[in-house]
């Protein structure tokens, strides 16, 4: 509810809240040409080059899927691995990756 993203509106909140269950359970939103993508907010003017890569991996190709799609044997591996999934599933869907949801990291 309080992530900038959700802006307080519980309908928002809960789709945020699927699409992080969807994105943990290995789902990769596919690339839909009709949607707008709106790219990431640059946290503390550090993270605007690692942005830019993740976008153009990942928004106009499925090339590098696999990549984030399957279970790697260590933790911290899988749990990266789970964090740009649910960057790239938020970018294909049309939302702005803001800097709260890139330190989700913290929390998973």
């Amino acid at each position: 509810m309080r992530s900038v993203v959700t802006g307080g509106n519980p309908e928002k909140a809960l789709e945020l809240l699927q699409l992080f269950s969807d994105t943990i359970s290995g789902e990769i939103k596919p690339i839909d040409p009709k949607v707008t993508m709106v790219g990431a907010v640059n946290r503390e003017m550090v993270t605007c080059y690692i942005d830019s890569l993740l976008f153009a991996m990942f928004a106009r190709l499925d090339s590098f899927d696999p990549i984030i799609s399957v279970e790697w044997p260590d933790a911290a591996t899988n749990t990266l691995a789970i964090i740009i999934r649910f960057w790239v599933n938020m970018l294909r869907t049309g939302r702005l990756v803001t800097t709260d949801i890139v330190s989700l990291h913290a929390l998973y």
